[in-house]
């Protein structure tokens, strides 16, 4: 049979016939693009919940090298007997030939230009120091006493080598992982702060672990230091929500509970457990549950999910019900890792699949196999008054026609037919997320959110861009509406209302915009964009709890074939998170 035979089959369908039963006479002409009701379906921030927003953690990760050499005062500080500096030698402690990394650095510290006070060595001793500090090397420039002849300064630079790295702090089933981390660091030589960081982060990005390194004297030779790695392990930390961001017909008040583990096999592992479920127990539960481990010394990770959800819209008296299963087998490592640049590259295999019954018969089946590419990352830049912060990534999606995945045009001997007619399981899909943040002032906060997707063909159920208060949309339902391709943004203006010890609050008013497009031959939601506006704030309380409400106005119709626009919503979010305190 022919691709439009196929097709044609497809629309006479059992399943087909029973979508036009969900979707109702109002809705025949979108049948190509939709066997059944928008929102019935759960969309793929329904299936696969994203772990609750909570207060933003301060950075953990810490190498403090101010007492690694004692501070002397330059003793030619006040110093005025003229003197022409026209070059600069440096050489290590006892003459020693410096490392060329450092002397490539300090080749651009230029003499006094002319004839000065002999203080203007105070001046280049500091500029060296400055350039050395800036580059992150933990070093001491020091002027040797001499005579100065032939116009050339001699300066001696000191840098640290750590000698011996120091414990401090119960590491728990990590204990094996900081003693390996604790002698890379000893191999760092000429010491760079930058680099011990990076080596840091990537044992703070172990789940559960906090790390922080200072730096002291030895007491032995000039430049050889002794380093203190504080180290605090949580073995477990539990996240609880509870929100009314959902649809009316999956449900709107959902309750979601998290349980991570760090640890259990000392191979930097975390391994959670969760589970999401509409107040109404009989609309919707998801369950989640998955690990990941490091495989290398250098922050590479293996992860594996699996995440399962009932759905049973309230659809009025009809039985639609839905059960999504989703698995994913991923690996990353990161490129760039330091405290205020980082990126990473990830890439795996999605497995996923959706099937929908309508009065217990087959109606949709999605069986889709993705292998995705991404590279993400983020910026920041902190100021006391002004800053800003930059994260996003950029993922390349490809469906493939492996483990028995749908074909397009695909009606099963069972009854079951495609999400869209018209979907194709092996489409190519590019995605685009951007977050920024920039600091006005002490009170003033922009902070603008871009989502974008580009398909080569029209979509399944689970791929497309879903617009609605879980992704894009606030003030609609989650999966109102979606596109194959799409753009949207979040735009906010945050005001910091009020803050304490133990209380934050801010205030916010926001416009989401979402341009829609659809590649089905047959649609009413060819081309749409749908737009909210609305206010709301955020609290960070006492005892790890973060609250978020907000007033929502939809613009516009969620669908073309509404009568109107849905109502206004005000939503509710409250998050609280608990770790044994780090020890």
């Amino acid at each position: 049979m022919n691709k439009l035979n196929s097709v044609s089959a497809a629309l006479r369908s059992t399943a087909a016939i029973k979508a036009m039963l969900v979707l109702g006479s109002a809705a025949l002409p979108a049948l190509a693009s939709a066997q059944v009701a928008p929102g019935t379906l759960p969309s793929r921030e329904q299936v696969q919940p994203q772990v609750p927003e909570t207060a933003p953690p301060p950075l953990q990760v810490r190498v403090d090298g101010r007492k690694a050499f004692r501070e002397t005062p330059c003793a030619f500080e006040t110093a005025t007997n003229p003197v022409t500096i026209d070059r600069l030698r440096f050489t290590g402690n006892g003459g020693a030939v410096l490392p060329p990394e450092i002397l490539s650095l300090l080749a651009g510290i230029e003499g006094t230009g002319g004839q000065q006070p002999l203080s203007a060595v105070c001046d280049i001793r500091d500029r060296a120091n400055a350039a050395l500090r800036d580059a992150g090397y933990i070093a001491s420039v020091q002027i040797p006493p001499q005579e100065i002849t032939g116009n050339e300064l001699a300066l001696v630079v000191i840098t640290a080598k750590l000698v011996d790295v120091r414990v401090a702090g119960k590491p728990g089933r990590y204990a094996d992982l900081v003693a390996a981390r604790a002698e890379r660091l000893k191999g760092i030589d000429p010491f760079n702060q930058h680099e011990a960081e990076r080596l840091l982060l990537v044992a703070g990005d172990v789940p559960g672990l906090d790390v922080q390194l200072s730096l002291s004297p030895a007491g032995t030779v000039p430049g050889e230091v002794v380093g203190t790695l504080t180290v605090a392990y949580s073995p477990y930390a539990l996240i609880g929500n509870v929100q009314n961001y959902g649809s009316r017909s999956i449900g709107r008040e959902t309750a979601y509970l998290r349980a991570e583990a760090y640890g259990l096999t000392g191979m930097a592992d975390s391994t959670y457990v969760g589970l999401s479920t509409t107040l109404d127990t009989d609309e919707q539960q998801v369950f989640q549950l998955g690990h990941s481990f490091g495989v290398d010394p250098d922050g590479t990770r293996v992860e594996g999910s699996f995440t399962y959800a009932w759905s049973q819209p309230d659809v009025g008296i009809l039985d639609v019900r839905s059960r999504s299963l989703v698995g994913t087998l991923a690996v990353s490592h990161p490129l760039v890792r330091t405290g205020l640049r980082n990126f990473n590259l990830s890439g795996g295999l999605d497995f996923v699949e959706q099937r929908t019954r309508f009065f217990g018969l087959p109606l949709t089946r999605d069986k889709l196999r993705i292998a995705f590419l991404r590279l993400d990352g983020n910026l920041v830049e902190p100021d006391e008054g002004y800053g800003y912060a930059l994260s996003g990534g950029i993922e390349l999606r490809r469906g493939l026609d492996i483990f028995n995945a749908t074909e397009r045009y695909e009606e099963a001997p069972e009854g079951w037919t495609p999400s869209r007619i018209f979907g194709d399981p092996t489409a190519t899909v590019l995605r685009l997320d951007l977050d920024s943040q920039v600091k006005l002032n002490s009170i003033f906060t922009v902070s603008n959110s871009v989502r974008a997707q580009y398909a080569s063909q029209p979509l399944l159920n689970y791929e497309e861009f879903s617009v609605g208060s879980l992704s894009i949309g606030r003030g609609y339902d989650p999966g109102a509406n979606g596109g194959d391709s799409a753009i949207g943004t979040r735009s906010e203006l945050r005001a910091a209302a009020y803050r304490t010890t133990n209380v934050a609050a801010e205030v916010f008013g926001f416009v989401d915009n979402a341009w829609i497009w659809n590649k089905d031959r047959i649609t009413t939601e060819k081309e749409r964009q749908l737009g909210s506006i609305g206010f709301g704030t955020r609290v960070s309380l006492p005892g790890n709890l973060f609250l978020e409400a907000m007033y929502a106005h939809p613009m516009d119709r969620a669908l073309s074939t509404d009568a109107k626009r849905a109502p206004d919503r005000f939503l509710v979010s409250l998050t609280a998170q608990f770790a044994p305190r780090a020890r």
